[in-house]
């Protein structure tokens, strides 16, 4: 019987691919932001039945069962080719090694012939995969496409940093097993590669952390026990230590404790006191501009951190973690000189489109109004407003009223009084978020 499911399986392939719209990508938008990437004016139509082909490494390896089983839940239905034959993705591990790429790097290039992922190793393959995820629509998972076009591009990458980490811990309320694996697959997803997880001393507990380690092997993700890692540094520890010839995981307490609240704390959850938006998570660089190139090499990264006893239960530590945790995978990722808030915080509004669709929980961002203020003249001062989440609209008043979508709408920096009373409404997609902010201009 299960012989005649597969082959049912495999005749229905073609039909079921053939099923549901044609999907389209015209933007590049990979994060981490990648070291090189260019696109160019041509497309390549992936249907909805690939053929992939895997040289140098063997079709049963953890990497390539990986690719296949996300593709098929991505609704395409790959099948592997022979060696000679034509294909549509071919996954390739170097025969002879590629300097520039390292252990973790990878070549992605997508011609209107096909998509080839290239890499010297496995992980440099799995993270290959991860940024041709992101050429795909946001809803690939959750919506059925007969075929997807996605612009023709070159993308070399690899990492700036080896440590790019999350310390989680549990001795709050330890994270289910499931909790702990979806953490795992968001990880992987920004090519975040360490997992520590303290506070575990519970027998049952060390056997999901077993179960959570075959896991998040087959993601790329190591999970530590050992005290070294746990114990980060912060800045200014972490460059006096390096100072003295060690080697140091930064772990910014002002910038990277994602234990605190990442908007204004009345309208979040409960967390730790003092803010940490997706902007000054972003802001942080493990390495101070102007550092010396032998205390630079001691720095192996950072890592982000969670306490579980600030958080419920449900999906609070995902919502904690989103996206704060994508914008420490760039600054871990990226060469310094690709970190542009303003590209970033666009990239960010298509990452948060992919993880609604796969199921995750993350907060929207801060709505709390910004002000840049320059005087006009003696009495009046040329304002302009933004928040961190783009294409947020700004309602107000200057009345004393109390302001509403029917209200004047920011459109630009404008020339208020001194002593203005001025109230604010953000609507984001649609929905009026947080509250009236009021400031008085000074």
């Amino acid at each position: 019987m299960n012989k005649i499911r597969l082959v049912l399986l495999v005749l229905l392939m073609p039909i079921l691919a053939a099923c549901g719209e044609r999907g389209e990508v015209k933007e590049v938008n990979v994060t981490p932001e990648p070291v090189f990437e260019v696109q160019r004016e041509g497309s390549f139509r992936l249907r909805g039945n690939p053929a992939v082909r895997v040289m140098n490494v063997g079709q049963n390896s953890a990497t390539v069962k990986y690719i296949m089983k996300s593709m098929r839940q991505a609704r395409m239905y790959p099948r592997l080719v022979a060696v000679s034959s034509e294909c549509d993705v071919e996954l390739r591990v170097n025969d002879t090694v590629n300097s520039e790429l390292g252990e973790e790097g990878y070549l992605l290039e997508v011609r209107n012939g096909g998509i080839r992922l290239s890499a010297n190793t496995e992980q440099g393959l799995f993270y290959a995969f991860q940024t041709l995820l992101q050429l795909f629509p946001a809803d690939v998972t959750t919506k059925r496409y007969s075929s997807v076009t996605i612009p023709e591009c070159t993308i070399l990458d690899y990492p700036r940093f080896e440590w790019r980490g999350l310390y989680l811990n549990q001795s709050g309320r330890p994270l289910m097993l499931k909790e702990l694996k979806r953490v795992v697959d968001v990880m992987a997803a920004y090519k975040m590669n360490r997992l520590c997880v303290d506070g575990v001393d519970d027998s049952v507990q060390m056997e999901e952390m077993k179960a959570l380690r075959a896991y998040a092997t087959e993601h790329w993700v190591s999970v530590v026990t050992d005290s070294f890692p746990c114990s980060a540094y912060s800045l200014k520890e972490g460059m006096d230590s390096a100072r003295e010839g060690l080697k140091v995981v930064m772990e910014p307490e002002d910038w990277w404790n994602l234990s605190r609240y990442q908007a204004d704390p009345r309208y979040q959850p409960k967390a730790d006191e003092g803010i940490i938006s997706l902007r000054r998570a972003y802001d942080f660089d493990p390495v101070p501009i102007g550092t010396n190139g032998h205390v630079v090499v001691k720095v192996m990264g950072g890592q982000c951190r969670l306490l579980t006893d600030c958080v419920g239960g449900g999906n609070e530590a995902e919502y904690m973690l989103l996206p704060r945790m994508v914008a420490v995978s760039e600054c871990l990722w990226a060469p310094r000189e690709k970190h542009d808030w303003s590209r970033f915080r666009r990239k960010v509004e298509v990452e948060k489109d992919r993880l609604r669709e796969r199921g995750f929980h993350y907060c929207e961002g801060s709505f709390t109004p910004h002000f840049t203020a320059r005087r006009f003249d003696e009495g009046t001062v040329n304002i302009a407003i933004e928040t961190e989440v783009p294409n947020t609209y700004i309602f107000y008043t200057t009345d004393g009223t109390t302001p509403t979508r029917q209200s004047s709408i920011y459109l630009g920096p404008v020339n208020l009084a001194r002593g203005t009373h001025i109230k604010l409404l953000p609507v984001y997609k649609g929905v009026e978020r947080d509250s009236v902010y009021e400031f008085v201009i000074k």
